[in-house]
């Protein structure tokens, strides 16, 4: 299992948000036990964040130069309190309830892609589109069924591969599509119905 993270995204968030963030931070970490020596000192990233506060008020006129004491402001903020995540990191070492007690957020664990159980892509020609099963099967066949949205019969399709193309479709139209593997055992379940406007 991956460990967990203190994230820095943070850095990326508007500037309000940035500036909330990182009070709720102070908030947090102030006489949190866990975190009782950080290598930026709370009152230094206090001090840089009321400064980066009062520009961001500053700048609401537009003015060129209070935008870009804004600007300073808040790369004095990113810098300390991206010092502050890293240590933070350190001390936590992946628990995830020491990361979240500190206000900073932590990475999630990476989850398996899972694959469609089935895709509907336009076809070569108009009119038709081309449909694939991710369904594991050996042995079997494949029953496509499609119907045209709204209406409430299915019109049957049999293969025996994964891929299956469908024409002869009213262009503009939407349809439903979906499909079941056969095998020794009888029809599956069908996949979920996955939902194609036809070109």
């Amino acid at each position: 299992m991956k460990k967990l993270k203190v994230l820095t995204s943070f850095t990326k968030l508007p500037i309000v948000d940035k500036a909330s963030f990182c009070r709720n931070v102070l908030v947090k970490m102030a006489n949190n036990i866990l975190f009782g020596a950080p290598d930026v000192s709370l009152a230094e990233a206090t001090a840089a964040l009321d400064a980066f506060d009062a520009a961001i008020l500053a700048a609401k006129d537009g003015a060129h130069t209070a935008i870009s004491i804004r600007n300073d402001c808040e790369k004095v903020v990113d810098a300390k309190f991206i010092l502050l995540a890293k240590y933070v990191d350190r001390i936590a070492n992946g628990d995830e309830t020491a990361i979240l007690s500190s206000g900073f957020n932590e990475s999630h664990q990476p989850s398996t892609p899972t694959k469609e159980e089935l895709t509907v892509n336009d076809g070569d020609f108009s009119g038709s589109i081309f449909t694939r099963s991710q369904l594991i099967t050996h042995n079997s066949s494949y029953r496509w069924e499609i119907r045209l949205l709204g209406t409430t019969v299915w019109v049957v399709y049999v293969s025996i591969q994964s891929t299956f193309v469908i024409t002869g479709l009213i262009s503009g139209s939407t349809y439903e599509v979906r499909v079941a593997a056969v095998t020794k055992d009888g029809q599956q379940p069908f996949s979920q119905i996955v939902t194609k406007l036809v070109v």
